[in-house]
């Protein structure tokens, strides 16, 4: 079987002679179980799809690719690096599903199997961009395969100028081997490292949030942290953005830059959680910024990705490396110091990153070749991951004995209000009087300062147009005023005689005087009150109240609700608006509103009406000031008469205020 194996090639290869194409040897294809890689010939060629994808490769002037940079001489317009590979594939793969798997390409490119297109990547004809990282399996078409015949593999690629990037190695193989081969090297790459910036990224927004939002935690060791996630994800961005062909430069720039910024973030993060440069922390700090803030600005300046490249591997890189070796020099100063778990972890985990970062090097600047899996990312989120749980570690310590010093507190606590409990149980009922006490005396004085204003406005008011317009004003006018003055004071007097009275009365509560009232009529008395203020503002007041409504009530209580209920509805309407004054019995229950054309209330704002503790008051439509207490005393005294108050409000549309008490016959 080997003899006529040896025949078969011997047959072919003359044949391949008198072609003129055994000037390279060739390939040959005959086991689909194992992987056949290929051999490459380059040639620049003019921009031109399709053009140099086959015929012989001497004449057309292909030569050996040797895996380096490819070259970069002809113009970013007419710029097209054709490589070429020959197989022979024997007949004996016949019916097998064979594929090229192709490695990530830094550039756009067609694929072709004997002068048919049957991959395109990228877009290279309108502003094409350059970037992808996956490994991808691409079928060899079975009607385009020549078998035992040579076979020309073309890809034709597109790179832009000051791109040189090697083009990597490809082989044949069987679907399942391709597939698994595709599989595992995407997962251990582009993938997995999108899956490890995710978990960094979530590091990122926990700890910033912490930071931000808990005390405890406002510590810059823990911004640092945040920000090395950040950063490190922006450093990554190469492999993370690179399925459609993003652009190179400025990812590669982004990720430039990022590497610096996580290398200062790192830094800065072990001096503060490490301390082991405490009076020279500032001054250390200060020359890190300064060194990474060099590089950063040197790497703004590049044109393209050559020149990013070329001066990313002078100062940038030698700042990099310095950084390494301060992570390893830091955290073995911090590990002869503690001696302990945490100390050594993170003094391993750098090392393992220094290791990693000389093996990417390696492969990238030596032998100028991708790693089949890049390392640093890996190694990057070991340090991240590390960090994290030193925290961790470090917060539940500090939980732990913050819990054990609570226990030991309340259970101090608790015999000590064993031994006082009896001797300040008086002291606690006489501070419960004396709090009663000093509530009834605030909130008199506050109804004092708050009911007796609106009178002595009224009387300042109409005081003011009688001594500036007398000589203006008609006989009528005049005695209208006057008879308004009269009211106003009547009322006021009267208003200060019941809180005097009131006053008097009091021990340790408000108390409640029921007694028959007519609702109409106290409602006009109180709308005749605030008539100044109204007509001041043109403002119509309707009094809607059924005349022969009739229940028990405090009379007092309730002109004191109406009566500030009407000077807010006036205070929040606006010129020639309207204020009305409603109520109707339903369910044993008289309901009473009073509503308005006004400013309306947001929603805050209503939570926030009846709160004592949340009392404050906004300017009216005309800038009128008031004190806010008036609806804290509408409640009070609606809940003094067992009901219950609202409101219903839209900014813009008004209010309509609304009180309940059981209806009680008179």
């Amino acid at each position: 079987m080997n003899f006529q194996n040896n025949i078969f090639k011997i047959i072919v290869s003359l044949i391949i002679i008198l072609n003129g194409l055994q000037i390279y040897s060739q390939n040959i294809y005959n086991n689909a179980d194992n992987r056949l890689y290929l051999d490459y010939y380059i040639l620049e060629s003019e921009f031109d799809e399709g053009k140099y994808i086959q015929g012989d490769l001497i004449e057309d002037g292909f030569v050996k690719y040797d895996y380096k940079e490819i070259p970069q001489i002809r113009s970013e317009s007419n710029r097209m690096i054709t490589i070429r590979s020959v197989v022979i594939i024997d007949s004996a793969v016949i019916n097998k599903n064979l594929y090229l798997v192709l490695f990530p390409v830094d550039y756009p490119c067609n694929i072709y199997l004997n002068g048919n297109l049957i991959s395109k990547r990228g877009n290279y004809k309108n502003g094409y961009t350059n970037r992808i990282h996956y490994t991808e399996n691409i079928y060899l078409i079975e009607q385009f395969i020549k078998y035992n015949q040579v076979n020309e593999l073309a890809f034709q690629l597109y790179p832009k100028e000051g791109e040189v990037n090697p083009f990597n190695k490809s082989f044949i193989s069987n679907d399942k081997d391709a597939a698994r081969y595709a599989f595992a090297r995407n997962f251990f790459g582009s993938k997995l490292i999108m899956a490890l910036s995710f978990c960094g990224f979530v590091f990122f927004v926990f700890y910033l949030i912490t930071y931000i939002s808990r005390k405890e935690y406002a510590d810059k060791k823990y911004l640092w942290f945040a920000f090395m996630n950040l950063f490190i994800i922006v450093s990554l961005i190469n492999n993370i953005i690179s399925y459609d062909f993003t652009n190179t430069f400025i990812v590669e720039l982004i990720s430039r830059i990022g590497f610096q910024l996580a290398m200062l973030v790192c830094l800065l993060f072990l001096l503060d959680y490490t301390l082991i440069f405490k009076k020279k922390n500032k001054q250390i700090k200060t020359i890190l910024f300064i060194a990474y803030g060099i590089a950063i600005a040197m790497l703004l300046f590049p044109r393209n990705t050559s020149d990013l490249f070329k001066i990313n591997n002078t100062y940038p890189i030698i700042i990099l490396l310095v950084g390494n070796v301060l992570f390893i020099v830091f955290s073995a100063i911090y590990f002869k110091k503690e001696r302990d778990i945490k100390s050594f972890v993170l003094l391993c985990i750098f090392i393992l990153n220094m290791t990693a970062g000389i093996h990417d090097s390696f492969f990238f600047a030596i032998l100028k070749l991708k790693p089949y899996v890049l390392l640093t990312p890996y190694t990057v989120f070991l340090i991240n991951l590390g960090i994290f749980f030193i925290l961790a570690i470090d917060n539940t310590k500090i939980y732990h004995l913050a819990s054990l010093k609570s226990k030991e507190l309340k259970s101090l606590n608790e015999n000590l209000e064993l031994l006082v409990e009896e001797r300040t149980q008086k002291i606690v009922d006489y501070t419960k009087d004396l709090e009663n006490t000093n509530k009834t005396k605030d909130k008199f004085f506050s109804i004092i300062a708050h009911d007796l204003k609106n009178p002595f406005n009224s009387i300042i008011g109409y005081s003011d147009i009688l001594k500036t317009e007398y000589k203006e004003l008609s006989e009528e006018e005049i005695i209208s005023d006057i008879n308004i003055l009269y009211t106003t004071s009547k009322n006021g007097y009267v208003l200060l005689d019941n809180l005097l009275q009131w006053a008097q009365s009091q021990t340790n509560q408000i108390k409640y005087n029921p007694q028959k009232i007519q609702l109409y009529t106290i409602t006009q008395e109180c709308i005749e009150g605030v008539d100044n203020l109204s007509r001041f503002k043109d403002i119509e007041i309707i009094n809607n109240i059924p005349r022969n409504l009739e229940f028990t009530a405090d009379e007092n209580l309730i002109k004191t609700i109406l009566r500030n209920l009407l000077s807010n509805a006036i205070k929040y309407t606006s010129r020639k608006g309207i204020v009305i004054a409603k109520a109707e019995i339903a369910e044993n229950k008289v309901e009473i509103s009073v509503k308005d054309s006004g400013i309306g209330i947001s929603e805050r704002e209503k939570k926030e009406l009846f709160l004592i503790e949340k009392m404050h008051s906004r300017l009216g439509t005309n800038n009128e000031r008031g004190s806010g207490l008036g609806l804290i005393l509408c409640k009070e005294f609606v809940e003094k008469h067992g009901g219950t108050i609202s409101v219903v409000s839209e900014e813009g549309f008004g209010s309509e205020f609304k009180f309940t008490i059981p209806f009680i016959k008179s």
